[in-house]
C-alpha cells in the first residue's frame, strides 16, 4: 500500500466566535490528526466518531470542514456535503462550516465522513467544542473506519460498526495541521426545499415524498389505491414516493425499536427519514396513540411536536394527517368506533400541531363517514353503506383504501372525487367530454350506439358518468362506464415498487444483515444496495404509466330511447 493524499478537517467550535471574514484555525493542537493509506492506489476512506455528549443539547454548535479532496459529511443521519470539492489557494484549504447544533441530541451522537482522492499523502483532523453553560470545551470520542466498502446505512448512528477497527490519532501533528481556514458564518444544515404551507398540496416535478405513520400507512401498500390515486394526478411530473409505514406504531416510535428500546427506533425512524432526503414528508399519527391507555392529547402534540421539529431542522417539509374515524363493526366482533369520541381529541391535538407550525393539515376525521360512503357508491353502484370497507371496523379493505384514497385526493390535492362526464346528444350525433379529452367519434347508422376513444385528466378508479339525451326524452338517461385507460396497471407496478423498496429497508432477516448476529452470514448487507437499480427501473415504468391513455370505449343508447 502506498500513502494518499487528501487533508480533512472536522471543527466544533462555539458558534459565533472567530475572527471577521475568513481566519486560519487558531489551536490545531487541540485536534486530532489521523494519517490513512488506501490499497491499489484508491484514496477512499469511511470514517465514523461516536460523540458522547453527556448531558443535554449543547447550546451552541458548528461544524466545519475542509480537504483537498472529494468529500461526503454527515452529523446523525443528515448529509451536509455530497463528495464536494474544497477550492483550495496560497497553500490553504478553505473550509465549509455548518450549525449543528440543531441536529444534535442527548447522549450519543455520530459524525461519518466518507474521502475521495487521489493517490498521495493523506492526513486529516477533527476538533470538537460544545458549549455548555456559556463554556466550550474540547470534547473527544472514539474514531473508526471502515475494514472495506460499508453497506447502506453506515453513516447513521445505531449502524452495528463491531467489526470496523479502531483509528489511532498521529502522535504528533503534521505540516498540513495549519493550512485551514474557517469561514465566519455557519451555513444551516438543512436541505434547500420549498416551505408548502397552505393546501391544496401540489407535487413538483422532481419531488421525492415520503410517506411515514403506523398501520393505516403501511396496509396502504397491500392494494396500494394511496400512491395510485396520487400518482395518477402527475402526468409528465417525476415524483417518487417511500412508503415508511410501519403497523402499531405511534409518534414514540414503540414498533420501530425491533429488539431495542423505543427510543433507538425514534432515532432510526428520523434518520431514515433524512437518509431519504424528501421534498416533502405526509405524517399521519394519533389513532394508535389514542388507544392507548394513559396516553393523553398533551402528550401526543409534545412528541409529535418534536418530531417534526427534527424533521424541519434537516429542512425536511411536513404535511400532517389526522387519524381517520373508525366504523361500525359486525357481531360479534366490538365495534371499534366506540373509539371515536377520543380518536377526535388526538385528530385535533395534530391540526393543532400542525396550525402552530403553519404547516398543511388534512383533517382525515371529520365528515369521513359519509365521505367514504359518498365514494363508495361511486366505485360500487349496488353496495349498501359501508359495506366492504373494512375488515373489522378498524382496518381498511381493498375497497375501504379505494375510497380513502380519493377523499385523501380531494383533501390533500383540493381535487374532487367526481367521475368524469360524457354528454352524449343522440339527435345531433355530438359528445361533449367534462374531466376527460375525447376522439374519433363515432355513430352507428341507426344511432343505437356511439364508440369513442377517452382520456381521462387524471388516473383513479373512478366510473365516467355517461349523459344519454335522446330526441323525445325529457330527461337524460345515466350510464356508469368503467373503462381502464391504465389505472390497473399503473397500480401493479406500484405494488412491484414497493414491494422491492419493503424488502430494502426492512429485510426479513435484519438481524443477520445489520444487527447482533451481522457477524454469523459475512457480507451479505451488501446486497440491500442492490435493489436500488430494480427500484429506479420500476419507477421509470411509473413514470410513463401514470399518464393516462386513450381508451376505446362503445356505449349503446338504447336505454335513452323515450318509452
Amino acid at each position: 500500500m502506498r500513502p494518499v493524499t487528501f487533508f480533512c478537517t472536522v471543527l466544533l467550535a462555539l458558534f459565533g466566535v472567530g475572527n471577521p471574514a475568513v481566519v486560519v484555525a487558531q489551536d490545531p493542537a487541540q485536534a486530532q490528526w489521523f494519517s490513512i493509506a488506501a490499497a491499489e492506489g484508491k484514496s477512499v476512506a469511511w470514517s465514523r466518531w461516536a460523540v458522547d455528549g453527556t448531558g443535554a443539547v449543547p447550546q451552541a454548535a458548528t461544524l466545519s470542514i475542509a480537504s483537498d479532496s472529494r468529500c461526503s459529511l454527515y452529523v446523525n443521519g443528515q448529509r451536509l456535503l455530497k463528495y464536494e470539492v474544497f477550492p483550495a489557494a496560497d497553500g490553504q484549504v478553505t473550509a465549509r462550516m455548518f450549525d449543528v447544533q440543531p441536529l444534535l441530541r442527548p447522549g450519543r451522537n455520530m459524525v461519518a465522513v466518507e474521502v475521495q482522492g487521489e493517490a498521495s499523502a493523506a492526513t486529516f483532523g477533527v476538533q470538537l467544542k460544545v458549549v455548555r453553560g456559556g463554556q466550550a470545551t474540547v470534547a473527544g470520542g472514539q474514531w473508526k473506519q471502515a475494514p472495506a466498502p460499508p453497506p447502506v446505512g453506515w453513516e447513521q448512528t445505531d449502524f452495528n460498526d463491531r467489526d470496523w477497527k479502531e483509528l489511532k490519532a498521529l502522535p504528533q501533528l503534521p505540516p498540513l495541521a495549519a493550512a485551514v481556514r474557517i469561514p465566519e458564518k455557519a451555513e444551516s444544515p438543512a436541505f434547500k426545499r420549498t416551505a408548502r404551507r397552505s393546501l391544496p398540496f401540489e407535487f413538483q416535478d422532481g419531488d421525492h415524498v415520503v410517506l411515514v405513520g403506523a398501520t393505516f400507512v403501511e396496509r396502504a401498500q397491500l392494494s396500494e389505491h394511496l400512491e395510485s390515486v396520487l400518482a395518477g394526478t402527475l402526468g409528465n411530473r417525476r415524483v417518487t414516493f417511500r412508503n415508511l409505514g410501519w403497523s402499531a406504531d405511534t409518534v414514540f416510535a414503540e414498533s420501530r425499536g425491533i429488539f431495542d428500546a423505543p427510543s433507538v427506533g425514534y432515532m432510526r425512524m428520523v434518520e431514515h427519514i433524512r437518509a431519504e432526503e424528501p421534498a416533502a414528508a405526509i405524517l399521519c399519527y394519533g389513532q394508535n396513540e389514542a388507544l392507548m391507555a394513559g396516553m393523553s392529547p398533551e402528550q401526543f402534540s409534545r412528541q409529535f411536536g418534536q418530531f417534526i421539529d427534527e424533521l424541519q431542522a434537516s429542512g425536511i417539509p411536513c404535511v400532517v394527517v389526522s387519524p381517520h374515524e373508525l366504523f361500525p363493526a359486525k357481531p360479534p366482533v366490538p365495534s371499534p368506533a366506540r373509539f371515536n369520541s377520543r380518536i377526535r381529541l388526538f385528530a385535533e391535538a395534530a391540526g393543532s400541531v400542525a396550525q402552530s407550525r403553519q404547516l398543511p393539515f388534512v383533517d382525515l376525521f371529520s365528515d369521513f363517514t359519509s365521505s367514504m360512503q359518498s365514494v363508495h357508491s361511486l366505485l360500487h353502484p349496488d353496495s349498501e353503506g359501508l359495506n366492504g370497507l373494512t375488515d373489522n371496523g378498524m382496518h381498511l379493505s381493498e375497497q375501504g383504501y379505494a375510497c380513502a384514497a380519493l377523499v385523501i385526493r380531494q383533501r390533500l390535492l383540493g381535487i374532487p372525487a367526481n367521475p368524469a362526464v360524457l354528454k352524449i346528444d343522440v339527435p345531433s350525433a355530438t359528445v361533449q367530454g367534462q374531466g376527460l379529452e375525447i376522439a374519433e367519434v363515432s355513430f352507428s347508422d341507426d344511432r343505437g350506439q356511439v364508440t369513442l376513444k377517452v382520456k381521462p385528466e387524471t388516473l383513479s378508479p373512478l366510473p365516467i358518468t355517461a349523459q344519454i339525451s335522446a330526441a323525445g326524452s325529457a330527461k337524460p338517461a345515466t350510464a356508469v362506464l368503467f373503462a381502464d385507460s391504465g389505472y390497473s396497471a399503473l397500480r401493479q407496478l406500484i405494488l412491484k415498487k414497493n414491494e422491492l423498496y419493503f424488502h430494502r429497508w426492512r429485510p426479513q432477516n435484519v438481524t443477520y444483515l445489520f444487527g447482533f448476529r451481522k457477524h454469523e452470514q459475512g457480507n451479505n448487507a451488501a446486497d440491500i444496495a442492490r435493489f436500488d437499480p430494480f427500484i429506479r427501473e420500476v419507477e421509470q415504468q411509473i413514470h410513463v404509466a401514470q399518464q393516462p391513455q386513450w381508451t376505446t370505449v362503445t356505449i349503446s343508447l338504447s336505454a335513452a330511447a323515450p318509452k
